[in-house]
């Protein structure tokens, strides 16, 4: 066991906003529920709104084998004692975690909602890769303590992600919380423009200067489509969805037209400063990396008539070199 997680629990009081209080390793059921099932259902970080029933259930996964497990904690203490509307789950899982686990992770994100709880996941300090974290686990307290470890700012996440941009009659906008949602947001864009004729007239044809790319697919897609979603307010509003394959809560191109150029807070600049700041994805100039303009180039020509680049060149939105 390591000493990050305790750290973070002792530190995220100090830097909540005003009217909030925090404490930690609190039980989301009631005592006797835990004898009876045999496990416990303490949360690592909960923060409460003052005047308010708000509340958010935080859990840091630093370096689990399966961080999954604590989602299905969660998941399953909804059998026993539903989620209020105004409670929050959200998972913060560091560079240290597999793709693999983390994006099986974000996934049963998915499943949580379905079961109509609020639910979310992110990343905790993008910006560290695997070893740093490893290697901050495994100091004592008082060293973590000098590493200079931006809490505001992971506290500012978990409102940036939990918190809607838009409130719509059907659903929430969000910001995506996790690198998974950006790459899923990425395909439905491919898929529907090069499948869908109505979503490609849909779509037109825009000026576009910032992309992001996925190194798995090697497809690129404007960065301000990848970095919102859509939460449906009741399950059976989900029937009007237009996604192709990748879930529910992507983005898509009925979705976006409706925004774009109506709700100032749906905005370009936003987005790519939440998915570089917030993410810790990398802005690369194309000419930088010439692999990277080949493979731009030869996704362009498909999307030609989709999309006109902006007389300044594009710029590439890289995820962390350590997401891999």
């Amino acid at each position: 066991m390591g000493n990050l997680a305790t750290f973070l629990q002792s530190e995220f009081p100090k830097y909540i906003p005003s009217g909030w209080k925090c404490q930690s390793e609190v039980q989301v059921l009631p005592k006797e529920f835990g004898t009876t099932l045999g496990y416990s259902s303490r949360v690592d970080v909960l923060l409460e709104k003052e005047k308010s029933s708000q509340k958010l259930w935080i859990e840091f996964e630093i370096s689990r084998a399966d961080p999954v497990a604590n989602h299905a904690k969660f998941a399953t203490s909804h059998l026993f004692q539903p989620q209020a509307p105004d409670h929050i789950f959200i998972s913060m899982i560091s560079s240290h975690v597999a793709r693999g686990r983390r994006n099986l992770a974000a996934n049963s994100i998915s499943l949580m909602r379905e079961v109509g709880m609020n639910a979310f996941q992110t990343v905790l300090f993008p910006h560290l890769p695997p070893s740093e974290i490893k290697r901050i686990n495994h100091l004592s307290k008082d060293l973590i303590s000098i590493e200079s470890l931006d809490i505001n700012a992971e506290i500012e996440r978990v409102f940036s992600i939990s918190e809607s941009v838009i409130e719509l009659e059907d659903r929430r906008l969000h910001f995506v919380g996790d690198f998974l949602e950006v790459f899923l947001n990425l395909r439905q864009w491919n898929q529907e423009l090069t499948q869908d004729e109505t979503a490609k007239e849909r779509w037109g044809q825009r000026t576009i200067t910032y992309f992001v790319f996925d190194p798995y697919s090697r497809q690129f897609a404007p960065s301000k489509f990848c970095a919102y979603s859509g939460l449906w307010k009741k399950p059976s509003q989900a029937s009007k969805f237009e996604g192709l394959n990748f879930g529910k809560y992507v983005m898509t191109t009925g979705f976006y037209v409706t925004l774009d150029g109506v709700y100032s807070h749906f905005d370009g600049r936003r987005a790519r400063t939440h998915l570089t700041n917030r993410l810790g994805m990398t802005a690369i100039k194309l000419t930088d990396i010439e692999t990277l303009k080949f493979l731009f180039d030869k996704w362009l020509n498909t999307f030609k008539d989709s999309i006109r680049v902006h007389p300044k060149g594009p710029i590439i939105l890289m995820p962390p070199s350590w997401f891999k």
